[in-house]
């Protein structure tokens, strides 16, 4: 007997969120779909589990949704000046930070996926902040030692 998966999907109202939310609800092998995110997704699932939450460095009142968690897929984003440095620093580095850490606490086997990006500069030295930012966020995971973790750098 196979077991089913479960799958926590942070940002799964972009992009690349939304094509792997609609992938885990088709596919036969996951059981349950938790969606972590600012805003509703406008659909319904029986496997679907969605919770709204605005506040990404506090998750204290979400802490039991990472729990049981076979499978995380960390797809929050934001377009390089659609937001002032800071915040899009807090976003590319801290968000990551803060769930991989509840994420740790409460599922230490999970399989954790960044969504990261091409040119991600591991090194932290870029001139670019989107590089650098994104290399912070691959080192921070890497300094994790979760049970298998995966870099993705679409460009």
């Amino acid at each position: 007997m196979v077991s089913m998966k479960n799958v926590v999907i942070v940002g799964a109202s972009g992009m690349v969120g939304n094509i792997l939310l609609k992938y885990c609800l088709d596919s036969n092998e996951i059981g349950k779909v938790t969606s972590i995110g600012r805003r509703k997704l406008g659909i319904d699932h029986p496997k679907l589990k969605q919770i709204v939450h605005k506040d990404f460095l506090n998750l204290s009142g979400i802490h039991p949704e990472f729990q049981n968690q076979d499978i995380a897929y960390f797809c929050i984003g934001v377009y390089t000046g659609a937001v002032t440095d800071e915040k899009f620093k807090e976003i590319t580095v801290d968000y990551v930070k803060s769930i991989a850490d509840v994420l740790k606490q409460n599922s230490p086997d999970v399989n954790f996926c960044l969504l990261s990006g091409a040119g991600a500069d591991q090194t932290e030295k870029s001139k670019t902040s989107f590089a650098r930012y994104k290399g912070m966020a691959e080192n921070y995971l890497m300094s994790q030692n979760f049970g298998n973790l995966h870099l993705f750098r679409p460009g």
